[in-house]
């Protein structure tokens, strides 16, 4: 088992603690199943019981501020300590710019400055990342990473199709700061081969297709095909469990030293298999799927937030993580060994 230093004078990162703020809106999957949908039934749309709907309750600015504010109050730090904001948001209030300067603002940050984000469902990670660098190298002490997914509730159109119904909406802060080192190891890599399989486009119109730039362009959706879902299901099944598998070496560990595997929760055929590939038996892992549904970067977060408020993870524990991103062209994985110094 790999050990490291467990000292707080080094210039470490640790992961100081995760929050989730949800919605008040509860969405059922429950009852009418809405408009005929050829793929509505596919197994990668399962397993998603209810689900959190934001707009237009909150903005998406409105949400992060009250993960952001709900983080400083569990963490007893003072908004001005706060020295970088590092988020990702799907959908910003506004095409450009996006919702950092204004969740700075909000929350009362005034020494803060603000770093959007995009590795789509690999933003946590990729965000823990590049706040461990900042920290361990002395530019940034206190960093939030946050996570805002406002996305399906602002998509009446696409919510009339089935394929919507594994979708919520929800926001998570993470701080890290100087302290015991958190994050033993990570893994990520771009896998361009497969760009382009999971777009985020408009409806056509009257059989003619405009991009969101372009006047008459439809509704957002997200277009899928048979073709594209099992081309999905491949490169997910080959890259995450690649990628835990990768991480957890670099660390010096194997999959019996892991106390909690969390991993991307697009749906319930996906988790289940991951965890079979990963070798890790399901007593050790966690997913809130089926009462929060996919929350795209935010998915692995608020899983996290929910097993701190659940007791389930304990000083010294190590999780491993892993997501995969759109198509399959991003993979991300990463091995903490949790601090309890909240």
């Amino acid at each position: 088992m790999a050990t490291e230093p467990d000292d707080h004078t080094g210039r470490h990162a640790q992961l100081i603690d995760v929050v989730s703020y949800l919605p008040e809106r509860v969405v059922s999957n429950a009852g009418p199943r809405g408009a005929h949908d050829d793929l509505g039934d596919h197994e990668f749309f399962r397993g998603v019981a209810e689900r959190r709907f934001a707009s237009p309750d909150h903005s998406s600015a409105e949400l992060g501020a009250a993960a952001c504010a709900k983080l400083l109050r569990r963490t007893r730090l003072a908004a001005d300590e706060v020295d970088l904001i590092i988020y990702n948001c799907v959908f910003n209030d506004t095409f450009w710019p996006g919702i950092g300067p204004a969740v700075q603002s909000a929350i009362g940050a005034s020494h803060a400055t603000v770093l959007q984000l995009d590795t789509s469902c690999c933003s946590w990670l990729t965000g823990l990342r590049t706040a461990k660098a900042f920290v361990e190298s002395g530019v940034h002490r206190n960093i939030i990473v946050l996570t805002v997914t406002n996305f399906v509730s602002r998509l009446p159109e696409f919510q009339r199709s089935k394929r919507s119904r594994v979708l919520g909406d929800g926001a998570t802060a993470t701080l890290v700061a100087p302290g015991r080192p958190s994050i033993l190891s990570a893994y990520e890599r771009s896998h361009g081969e497969n760009y382009g399989l999971l777009r985020f486009e408009p409806e056509p119109v009257d059989g003619v297709f405009r991009n969101y730039w372009e006047r008459g362009c439809g509704p957002i959706t997200v277009n899928f095909t048979k073709e594209r879902l099992a081309a999905i299901r491949e490169n997910s099944m080959a890259l995450v469990p690649q990628a835990v598998a990768a991480s957890l070496a670099e660390a010096g560990l194997t999959t019996d030293d892991v106390s909690l595997l969390i991993t991307h929760q697009p749906n319930e055929d996906f988790l289940t298999e991951w965890r079979k590939r990963c070798g890790i038996d399901e007593a050790r892992t966690h997913d809130t799927l089926a009462k929060y549904g996919n929350l795209f970067a935010g998915s692995i977060p608020v899983t996290v937030a929910d097993a701190l408020d659940r007791g389930l993870v304990e000083d010294g524990d190590v999780l491993a993580f892993g997501t995969f991103a759109n198509g399959g062209d991003l993979v991300s994985a990463m091995t903490v060994r949790w601090r309890a110094d909240r």
